[in-house]
């Protein structure tokens, strides 16, 4: 089943809600980009004010050390046998040229803000 995050569409009652899945449902999914090229797997879940998931994480590179927060506006989750794949919305280059984080699973207003923009938010 696909299920699409897409928080700027809450007026429109047949749009999924972002928090529709728990935390458990996203934990370690695998992270697909636009061009369905899979980038790893998810690590943190990082929640709005409300307490609904807005951001996961996902760590790049050769070592996986480079963590990034990749929104989940525009993502659709699918079940998959396993574990569930988590396709988002940008390419794996516009995530790679995300500004760091401290790597926490909240982010502060200030990082926020830097993602925001740098995504097109």
């Amino acid at each position: 089943m696909d299920q699409e995050f897409d928080s700027t569409q809450e007026s429109d009652p047949t749009a999924a809600a972002p928090d529709q899945y728990g935390l458990h449902d996203l934990q370690d999914a695998t992270v697909w980009d636009a061009a369905d090229m899979k980038l790893g797997t998810v690590s943190q879940v990082a929640l709005d004010a409300l307490g609904k998931p807005a951001w996961v994480s996902v760590p790049l590179g050769l070592m996986q050390t480079r963590e990034k927060f990749v929104p989940l506006a525009g993502a659709r989750l699918v079940q998959g046998a396993q574990v569930p794949d988590l396709h988002v919305a940008y390419s794996s280059d516009t995530i790679k040229d995300a500004p760091d984080t401290e790597g926490r699973d909240t982010l502060d207003p200030a990082e926020e803000e830097l993602l925001r923009r740098h995504y097109g938010l």
